[in-house]
């Protein structure tokens, strides 16, 4: 177990135990990232999903690295056990290479966010993305990020180091203050831990309730 995920211990009832998610991350791989930074990236994903109920009717995770091209690290359907996608995270292998990250969106909405691959929108499970760019990507974001928002995603960004705001703010949800978030260096990303956490536990709860609440009505 990473040693920093210890602050997350006794974090795991942040979410319901009822609760149900498709939650992908998008990390970056790219060269500016570097062997140590990637390594705190891991722990830090290890933290986040450390305080998820995962399960295959309760939240499920999928992950995509990516530079140059996207790399599917595993499908929303891949792991339904907790145990498996931490030892998945710590044996991640950091690719390297440029940030093209408007190519990997489109390719999250394209090959993550669907029922072969263990999405459940059809069913009403809340769709959430969460993005985290070490700087500017190289090629254009707008385009794809609109998509996946118009495609019913909640969509997080997490900026680290050379990340611009604006590029951020343009590729996450509505309201900004809620899902842009951007740290100096990757030392600080620890620290986000529970707050990214919380994000997305409000965020499954809040789309998860008028879901609910039908399902209610018609029974």
């Amino acid at each position: 177990m990473p040693a920093e995920t210890g602050k997350l211990k006794n974090v795991s009832s942040v979410c319901r135990e009822d609760s149900m998610a498709d939650i992908i991350f998008l990390i970056d791989g790219s060269w500016s990232v570097g062997t140590k930074n990637f390594k705190i990236m891991q722990d830090f994903l290890y933290s986040v999903v450390n305080g998820l109920d995962i399960g295959e009717d309760k939240i499920r995770v999928g992950m995509i690295q990516y530079s140059d091209v996207p790399h599917t690290e595993f499908l929303l359907n891949t792991y339904y056990n907790k145990k498996d996608i931490l030892q998945k995270i710590q044996k991640l292998q950091y690719k390297g290479g440029s940030s093209k990250t408007g190519q990997s969106l489109q390719f999250m909405l394209d090959n993550h966010f669907i029922v072969s691959a263990g999405g459940r929108k059809k069913e009403g499970v809340p769709q959430i993305a969460v993005v985290i760019m070490d700087g500017q990507a190289q090629d254009n974001t707008q385009k794809p990020a609109t998509a996946i928002k118009d495609a019913g995603i909640t969509l997080y960004a997490i900026g680290i180091k050379d990340a611009a705001l604006s590029e951020l703010q343009e590729i996450a949800g509505e309201p900004a203050d809620k899902h842009v978030y951007k740290v100096e260096d990757f030392t600080a990303l620890q620290e986000l831990s529970h707050d990214i956490l919380q994000a997305l536990c409000t965020a499954v709860e809040e789309v998860a309730e008028p879901v609910t609440q039908v399902a209610h009505g018609m029974s």
